[in-house]
């Protein structure tokens, strides 16, 4: 069973969670543990990858893979953020599902 109940419950959760999961720590892990021995990853490149993963980066990523999973977006292709914004908002009824855990 996946995570989501339905592409509603998708939509409300999975773009707050990749803002939230997207972090420079978690960039800067992952970098070192695929770099050369004796290498690490420079802090300011996972400040550069934190300040591109704001809301405007889940909006797109949320309409980017409504695109490629069902041929269409429920947020549609123009004005998505505020879309998405507004999906976001109705979490009414709708349960809160942390990212990582």
């Amino acid at each position: 069973m996946g995570r989501y109940a339905n592409h509603e419950e998708f939509g409300v959760n999975a773009p707050i969670n990749y803002r939230e999961d997207t972090t420079s720590e978690s960039y800067l892990e992952g970098l070192a543990a695929i770099a050369p021995p004796g290498m690490k990853p420079r802090r300011t490149r996972g400040e550069k990858f934190e300040e591109k993963t704001d809301f405007k980066a889940s909006a797109r990523w949320h309409r980017n893979f409504d695109m490629a999973m069902f041929g269409g977006s429920d947020i549609g292709t123009t004005g998505f953020e505020d879309k998405q914004l507004d999906l976001e908002s109705k979490r009414n009824g709708i349960k809160r599902i942390p990212g990582r855990r």
